[in-house]
């Protein structure tokens, strides 16, 4: 009944976070959205600075996620935002003046972003009266897959703190005498497939024993307390719920995570805490911190300090993994586990890229070897293990692992002078086309560092964005048709040879082709057929309109014709500039992602540079990252006589016969970006 309203606001977008394993991320991206004439968005890991820039630039109306995510959004946001923590203090006023005064927040999610949407696990009330004071809505639902899984949501309008709202309709929900909730439905399963004990054990004259204890209020709201497997009874025989435990423990300074479990001493159970501190925090004290909190019953008498960086979580829902926490407090027995801060998980990602060699923080990374894409994969590796977006260029700067440790530790760079090119921003350029991922760091980074003076920092990478309009877009096409290719095809007596290979292909493809001139971009256009050779972005190095991208550097006369070429350049081919010896592999991914998106496919020289004699460079691994991370087919691109026609040393073309053939497209899985870069060179020799 309230669609009507929502019309004005469609198509509504859903940044689902949860896996299709689950029966909730299923109903949230597959059922509901196209009830709404809604639109799901997926992204890859839970890095919240990721998270939250993708709520902005795919404009996203609401937030499938489980209650872990809004506590590192939280966390997220109290640092780049340390005003909104004020939100939580004081009455609580309308819904208008509390979005208007923190219309901060809602920029930096963007204007369309208004809920929330959680399920999978127990949300803290606390937790979600913060997102209500920033004027966020939070709807939370409760559910099972055995229920097809909705089995109560609270009302979007009329949320309840703590509560997990009133069951849908068509189903009942009832309290058992020892606290369990039971469901009863037509959503509800008739039971478990060939397992009639299990069937047996939790259905019950027609209802299911959800496992979940809670209750019922007078107006039919439903309270999740917490698993009644997990549920601790004392000797006394009074019932503990961990999740309460829990949030005292994380209200204590110091406490990264906190997990509690029952463990058996004397035969008797008792509430056990399992730690994640902070550098230098008191275990001890954090227990008498929390236990002042606590009722008698709930007060922890053992704790033991988790020896990871984090505790362990289910794959997608990040609940809790208490079993496995509990069998490692057995096994440790009543002594703590240790007084320390969390293991060395920096040290230990460090180690999966250092081939065997020791590492200390004292180890460099030039010690380690590590080539560009290394680079690459370790700074992601760093982003995954801890949970957080690093600066390229800020990671260009470090030098050790000690550096390292201060970049994931508070992500200010380390102490050493600003850096100038980042060696992974090879990965995507390289040479006077891009493609080539050169495992060097530039020119002046290598002057800088033999002087043991400051190297530049490079500047922000900056992509174009105007010439992807319907007008650059239609004066692209006429230019290329009128003027430009017929004006190549002058110089350029062109035979194509394979384009049958190209018509079996619909969508975007990476053309990979060895480099000769610079024509080599109009004559492969020429070669291909209109209809594909109008959604063609042409790669080539950022380095080579230097005067454009770092105008302090050159004269005012360099800075005008390099900016006018590049301009040209950019409105009549496509080109994308992307570094070959700076910072920046991640945007240049991620913009080379927003040209497919739109159709466009991208045509790269692997190589990194023109041919002198017409022989082929090994190819860089660059072509074998986008492939596979973009997940395009490689089309091969042989050209052979171009070098004739314009040679690099030369100022003037002159008339020639030129070939180009194309291949058959070539799939690149996987992360072995060398093996697929070395793949696809040997098809572009073979044509």
């Amino acid at each position: 009944k309230y669609a009507k309203y929502g019309r004005p606001f469609y198509p509504l977008r859903f940044l689902n976070l949860l896996p299709l394993s689950h029966l909730f991320g299923q109903a949230m991206a597959t059922f509901v959205p196209p009830m709404l004439a809604g639109v799901t968005v997926f992204m890859r890991g839970y890095n919240p600075a990721e998270i939250v820039r993708q709520i902005r630039t795919r404009r996203v109306s609401v937030l499938v996620c489980v209650p872990r995510i809004l506590e590192v959004l939280r966390d997220e946001l109290l640092r780049v935002a340390p005003e909104t923590a004020q939100a939580a203090a004081g009455p609580k006023p309308h819904v208008a003046v509390r979005w208007w005064r923190q219309r901060r927040t809602h920029r930096l999610f963007g204007m369309k972003f208004w809920a929330f949407v959680v399920g999978g696990a127990p949300l803290d009330p606390d937790l979600q009266e913060f997102w209500s004071r920033l004027g966020f809505l939070v709807v939370q639902g409760y559910g099972l897959t055995e229920t097809a899984p909705m089995v109560t949501v609270n009302h979007p309008f009329r949320t309840r703190r703590g509560s997990v709202g009133t069951p849908i309709g068509g189903v009942e929900v009832a309290i058992a005498d020892d606290g369990e909730i039971l469901v009863r439905g037509g959503n509800v399963t008739r039971g478990y497939y060939d397992a009639p004990d299990a069937t047996a054990e939790a259905f019950r004259d027609g209802w299911l024993r959800t496992g979940d204890i809670g209750s019922l209020d007078a107006g039919g709201h439903l309270t999740v307390r917490g698993r009644k497997k997990e549920m601790i009874v004392t000797p006394d025989g009074l019932n503990v719920f961990p999740e309460d435990v829990e949030r005292a423990l994380g209200e204590s300074a110091g406490v990264r995570e906190a997990a509690v479990v029952g463990a058996s001493r004397d035969g008797r159970e008792h509430v056990h805490a399992v730690l994640v501190l902070e550098p230098g925090t008191d275990p001890d004290g954090v227990v008498r911190d929390a236990n002042l909190r606590l009722e008698e019953h709930q007060r922890i008498r053992a704790r033991s300090v988790w020896p990871e960086a984090a505790l362990p979580r289910t794959e997608g829902t990040g609940k809790l993994r208490r079993r496995e926490l509990a069998r490692w407090v057995a096994g440790e027995g009543p002594a703590a586990a240790g007084d320390g801060a969390a293991g060395d998980r920096l040290a230990t990602v460090v180690a999966g890229f250092a081939h065997g060699r020791g590492v200390t923080d004292a180890t460099t990374l030039d010690e380690l070897g590590l080539g560009s894409l290394e680079r690459i994969e370790l700074m992601v590796a760093l982003e995954r293990a801890f949970d957080r977006t690093l600066d390229e260029a800020t990671f260009g700067e470090a030098r050790t692992v000690a550096d390292l440790r201060l970049l994931v530790a508070d992500g200010g760079g380390p102490g050493t002078p600003a850096a100038g090119g980042a060696a992974e921003g090879g990965a995507a350029a390289g040479g006077e086309a891009a493609g080539g991922a050169g495992d060097g760091t530039g020119a002046a980074r290598a002057a800088a560092d033999a002087r043991g003076g400051p190297r530049p920092r490079p500047a922000p990478i900056r992509f174009p964005t105007w010439n992807r309009g319907r007008a650059p877009a239609l004066f692209r096409r006429l230019a290329l048709s009128c003027f430009l290719l017929p004006l190549t095809r002058v110089f350029a007596w062109i035979r194509v040879e394979g384009l049958d290979r190209l018509a079996g292909i619909d969508g975007p493809v990476v053309l990979a082709a060895n480099h000769q001139s610079h024509l080599d971009g109009p004559v492969v256009l020429a070669a291909l057929p209109r209809a594909r050779r109008a959604r063609v972005a042409i790669a080539a190095a950022r380095e080579w309109f230097g005067a454009h991208f770092h105008p302090e550097r050159h004269s005012r006369r360099q800075r005008f014709s390099k900016g006018l070429s590049y301009r040209l350049a950019v409105l009549c081919f496509n080109v994308v500039p992307l570094p070959q010896r700076e910072a920046g592999a991640r945007e240049t991914l991620r913009y080379l992602g927003e040209l497919v998106e739109g159709g466009a496919s991208v045509l790269i020289f692997p190589e990194g540079r023109r041919t002198r004699e017409g022989e082929i460079a090994p190819f860089q691994p660059g072509v074998g990252m986008i492939a596979s991370r973009l997940r395009l087919p490689v089309v091969p691109v042989r050209i052979e006589g171009l070098d004739r026609v314009l040679h690099q040393s030369w100022r003037m073309a002159r008339p020639g016969r030129v070939r180009v053939a194309f291949g058959a497209p070539i799939e690149c899985p996987g992360d072995d970006y060398r093996a697929a870069a070395r793949r696809i060179e040997e098809a572009v020799r073979r044509l």
